[in-house]
């Protein structure tokens, strides 16, 4: 049996096992740079579903009960929260303990991870890495979604991140054999066998060396598996620990109940410094499995961050006539919804040829600026203003919702029935001039539409108007 052959690591065998055979809670946490944790149940507990604080977790709600899938609600939609494992809202504690400036998650996607450490640490930059095509757009829309406009994106192989890319601290969560997921994935329950733990120890090294040559002298990286093989947890950091000299492993505090690394597994032996890792099984925190050390690197350079660049690399403008672009989006749309200019005076741009990116990434790492590196830049914060027109910009949905409030004309307020029916693409015709409006719910603006001829429609991506009308027609049966 597969399982077998941790009973003599783990802490609590029968404990262990009894949770193992229990269905994993759902759990979502809270965006807290949106609502307080305190707001939101509120919010959706008005709507029938019934939440539960996890202790030691203060932004991590338990669902106990809903009348509909949680993902369903106008509340997930408006990106209030992130549906993740208590467990997993542990990586992100363990980096932004040491408030870094600029954070590298180099196996970012889907954004789980990559958000929280947004929220954590607002003031920071978080630059977000995944090789995956597919992934790297989950993770685009993630970030879109919970309004972070303190990531950077890049579709990239972590593994080449160029060295100069200084980081103060970086978060690998590495590719793993995923045994912390046996409450809800059958497919961990067959052994993977040897070679396939070995073939994954090797990237996971890799990625781990890879971290810490980006991460400047004296930073933090965080180091983190959902599994509890040791050939993929103390084993990797074991051998990197050889390699690399004037590396400490740091003690974790962390807030919940937990498991010490294991400094031995069978005929292995490991540096007796990883007793200072954190094993977290499902009975600790009723929750899946964690792996997670914390790693120093020699001592503090001092080295400044780099300033953000005003062009998107491979975009064939100038900083001067980007600069113009951005002045003349503004100036737009503060005109055409009196939203005070003093609200975007603290903004970053970065301007690609049909899309003005707003952001609040004032580190960044510069290797990613330039035109040519091993990766992709694929976004930075919000994509803010959309191509509109001959040579103009509109502000688009992301930042309607961002700037909320603050729009105090152009606004157009619809009950549940009317977004359903524009939705579904049915004629809605309005008392309003022609040109953009800002379209809200209750108090809450949703995106931007357009009026032309007294007749109203929606600029919301197809996939966002699908999943809203959904979220809509929900609430509505009750």
């Amino acid at each position: 049996m597969l399982w077998e052959r941790y009973r003599p690591i783990i802490d609590n065998w029968e404990a262990f096992w009894a949770a193992a055979g229990r269905p994993q809670p759902r759990t979502i946490r809270v965006q807290t740079t949106r609502i307080t944790p305190a707001a939101l149940a509120a919010r959706l507990e008005a709507r029938g579903f019934r939440l539960h604080p996890v202790e030691g977790l203060p932004a991590v709600l338990r669902v106990d009960s809903e009348p509909c899938p949680i993902s369903k609600t106008v509340e997930h939609w408006l990106g209030l929260f992130y549906i993740q494992e208590a467990v997993m809202a542990l990586p992100a504690l363990a980096v932004a303990r040491d408030r870094p400036a600029l954070v590298a998650d180099l196996c970012a996607a889907p954004g789980g991870k990559t958000t929280h450490l947004a929220d954590l640490l607002p003031e920071a930059t978080v630059a977000a890495v995944d090789l995956s095509e597919a992934r790297v757009r989950a993770l685009v829309a993630n970030v879109q979604r919970l309004g972070c406009l303190n990531v950077l994106m890049a579709q990239a192989d972590a593994r080449r991140m160029p060295p100069e890319a200084v980081c103060d601290a970086a978060l690998v969560d590495a590719p793993c054999t995923a045994e912390g997921n046996l409450r809800d994935d059958p497919r961990v329950h067959r052994d993977p066998g040897r070679a396939a733990r070995m073939r994954l120890a090797s990237l996971q090294a890799a990625l781990l060396r890879r971290a810490l040559a980006v991460v400047r002298p004296g930073g933090l990286v965080v180091y983190a598996t959902c599994t509890f093989a040791p050939e993929e947890n103390e084993a990797v950091v074991d051998r990197i620990l050889r390699e690399v000299p004037d590396l400490e492993v740091e003690s974790l505090d962390l807030p919940v109940p937990h498991a010490s690394g294991v400094t031995a597994f069978g005929d292995a032996v490991f540096d007796a410094r990883l007793r200072h890792a954190v094993r977290v099984y499902p009975h600790h925190l009723d929750s899946g499995g964690l792996f997670v050390v914390a790693l120093r690197k020699g001592k503090d350079s001092g080295a400044p961050p780099a300033p953000p660049p005003r062009v998107f690399p491979g975009t064939p403008l100038d900083p001067q006539e980007a600069q113009r672009r951005v002045e003349r989006a503004v100036a737009a749309l503060c005109d055409q919804f009196q939203v005070d200019p003093a609200v975007l005076a603290d903004q970053e741009f970065l301007v690609a040829s049909r899309t003005i990116w707003m952001h609040r990434c004032r580190a960044w790492p510069a290797a990613l600026a330039r035109p040519r590196w091993p990766g992709r830049l694929v976004g930075c914060g919000l994509r803010a203003f959309a191509a509109w027109g001959r040579d103009g910009y509109r502000p688009t949905s992301w930042l309607a919702q961002h700037l909320g409030d603050r729009i105090r004309s152009r606004r157009l307020a619809l009950d549940p029935a009317g977004w359903i029916r524009l939705l579904a693409g049915q004629g809605m015709r309005v008392d309003a001039s022609d040109g953009l409006v800002a379209l809200a719910l209750d108090d809450a603006v949703l995106g931007v539409g357009h009026v032309r001829g007294g007749r109203l429609t929606h600029l919301l991506a197809a996939d966002r108007a699908a999943q809203l009308r959904e979220a809509l027609e929900l609430t509505a049966r009750g």
